[in-house]
């Protein structure tokens, strides 16, 4: 049977509507994301991990994780139909503003790639590296921040099996002291998410120890040197000495200069904030507290 051009275009096409579109092809990436908590100082590693030249992580906009879901819930589109869904979701989201990065020639590159640089993969390194191009090309890896993809880690991977993953951990409940300075909502609700947060990301160290690193935030603003060593030393790169000065710096982090709860990453690290529930919740609250979070605390050794 003599099939025209429309009906060649759709048999190629049936791969596709089978099984959607692949996630990753054979090209290697290796982003690292940082994790946690909110309220946990991500936004402050955020800066002093920028602070270093071979590094450069965006603004926290619409997670990656949630590119993942959209990506696998459309992933039998045409391809242009898809790409416009992903980049979309980014570009609608309110804090993109933020992120200073207009999509329209990044859509039409992506939009002619080869059928097998057609994935989620690339689409996502893309983004990440024009960002970088536009705003510090003097960096070697990207990486993001952002606490929802603490429970996305597993998909992620599925994207990127090469990715790293920092882990920022803090006391929980400084956490949740600091959340209800924001918040209306009550102590239970701001433990069980720091609870959640905690275990769905070490269950991903467990599972993956040489990709994950656990950072605490006591550490972090006690003994910073030692403590970035550690970090970039995982991230493969050496310490550099700007990370202690990120605050010197003319950093464009974007969202920092927007929430007034973030301007404090623009100060020198401090410890005061360490152990600040003594003094700020009443006996009350710490005595849910203590109900809450007490097991998870002591396993921790806080």
């Amino acid at each position: 049977m003599n099939v025209g051009a429309p009906g060649r275009r759709l048999l190629r096409y049936l791969p596709v509507l089978a099984v959607g579109r692949p996630l990753r092809g054979r090209e290697r990436y290796r982003p690292f994301f940082i994790v946690g908590c909110g309220r946990s100082g991500t936004t402050l590693l955020r800066a002093t991990l920028e602070a270093h030249p071979a590094l450069h992580i965006p603004p926290e906009t619409y997670g990656v994780g949630e590119v993942v879901r959209q990506y696998r819930r459309y992933s039998r589109l045409p391809w242009n139909a898809l790409l416009r869904i992903v980049l979309g979701a980014l570009e609608y989201d309110p804090r993109w503003e933020n992120f200073d990065l207009p999509l329209g020639s990044l859509f039409r590159e992506l939009a002619s790639r080869p059928p097998g640089a057609r994935h989620l993969a690339a689409v996502l390194d893309a983004v990440y590296r024009a960002h970088t191009n536009r705003h510090k090309p003097s960096a070697l890896r990207w990486g993001s921040k952002n606490p929802h993809d603490t429970f996305a880690l597993p998909a992620l991977r599925a994207v990127f099996p090469d990715l790293q993953v920092i882990h920022l951990l803090r006391d929980g409940r400084d956490v949740v002291r600091s959340y209800l300075e924001l918040s209306q909502r009550g102590v239970s609700h701001f433990a069980e998410q720091w609870v959640r947060a905690v275990r769905a990301a070490q269950a991903f160290g467990a599972r993956r120890p040489s990709q994950y690193i656990e950072v605490r935030y006591e550490n972090l603003v006690r003994e910073p040197q030692a403590t970035l060593e550690a970090v970039t030393a995982f991230l493969d790169l050496t310490f550099d000495e700007h990370m202690l000065r990120h605050h010197e710096l003319d950093l464009k982090l974007g969202d920092v200069e927007r929430y007034n709860h973030l301007r404090g990453v623009r100060e020198p690290i401090y410890r005061t904030s360490i152990g600040r529930w003594r003094r700020d919740l009443d006996p009350r609250q710490t005595a849910q507290l203590d109900r809450l979070l007490g097991r998870t605390l002591a396993a921790l050794g806080y």
